[in-house]
């Protein structure tokens, strides 16, 4: 190791007065948001602003018992049970930089029978593409995230799009699919959708409980939409004995919607009233 030179022996900074130095360390009692790792978090606040995306939703239907496997009590399947598995591309997004990920979507009721009863969308599992989107997602709203490669591409044939996408983790393809898409574009942000739903957990410190347990709702709001419809398929080639992903196998396709948007998130986010005890 070098020796140190005058300049790493002088204090790191010095009052231009002639008074005490200003104190270099971190003020972590300052209002605001502060992250970590300190000087160069992972992510910045939020809201977030994702632009010029991609996005592919392959829809179908599931067994009853898949689904419930995948839900909290406090959750019901919302009609037919159904899956949306959603791939998305972001070239473009503050605070967390561009990435990509995957999820599926599921219709259900919270709280049902209760006064705390409303509809959303619940997603058991969330793969994403970077450090940044992983700590964000998981941290702020409690998304189920994890690391993966989340890869998408669009070939275009006259008005017809053919869409391949793939989600790899651990070096298994957990995920595939293959859709066509073509027609007229749509708009379909004319009327709101339904939230998301979504539990964030932080355990206690010996990890024996939890400091936070709650259900949370935020929604999206899309702008620039461009889709087509058309039809999908998916597939889980090699999820590996660990990833429960699997348990979703389509049992009827119902169609898929691709193409592009922006996406301000959340626009709106808050905490569920609690379900009430039964008696």
């Amino acid at each position: 190791m070098a020796n140190p030179t005058t300049s790493d022996l002088e204090p790191a900074s010095q009052s231009t007065d002639g008074g005490a130095a200003a104190d270099p360390r971190v003020d972590v009692s300052a209002p605001g948001f502060r992250g970590l790792p300190f000087l160069a978090p992972l992510y910045g606040p939020g809201p977030y602003d994702y632009t010029n995306g991609m996005v592919a939703m392959v829809n179908y239907t599931v067994t009853r018992e898949s689904l419930l496997e995948v839900l909290p009590r406090e959750l019901e399947p919302l009609g037919e049970p159904t899956v949306s598995m959603t791939f998305f591309i972001w070239p473009e997004c503050t605070g967390m930089g561009p990435h990509n990920f995957s999820m599926p979507v599921i219709p259900v009721v919270y709280g049902k029978g209760t006064s705390a009863e409303m509809n959303g969308s619940w997603v058991p599992y969330l793969y994403t593409s970077t450090d940044a989107s992983l700590a964000c997602y998981r941290e702020v709203q409690g998304w189920p995230a994890v690391l993966a490669d989340v890869q998408m591409t669009f070939a275009r044939h006259g008005n017809t799009n053919t869409i391949r996408a793939k989600v790899s983790r651990g070096g298994r393809t957990v995920i595939a699919a293959e859709a066509q898409v073509g027609g007229e574009p749509f708009d379909n942000t004319g009327g709101p959708g339904l939230p998301i739903i979504l539990y964030k957990e932080i355990p206690s410190l010996d990890t024996t409980g939890t400091d936070v347990a709650t259900y949370i709702t935020s929604m999206s709001k899309f702008t620039r939409v461009n889709w087509q419809a058309g039809e999908g398929a998916i597939s889980f080639p090699d999820p590996g004995p660990n990833d429960p992903i699997s348990r979703l196998v389509p049992q009827q396709y119902l169609g898929t919607i691709a193409g592009t948007l922006d996406d301000h998130y959340p626009e709106s986010i808050r905490v569920l009233d609690p379900v009430p005890a039964q008696s």
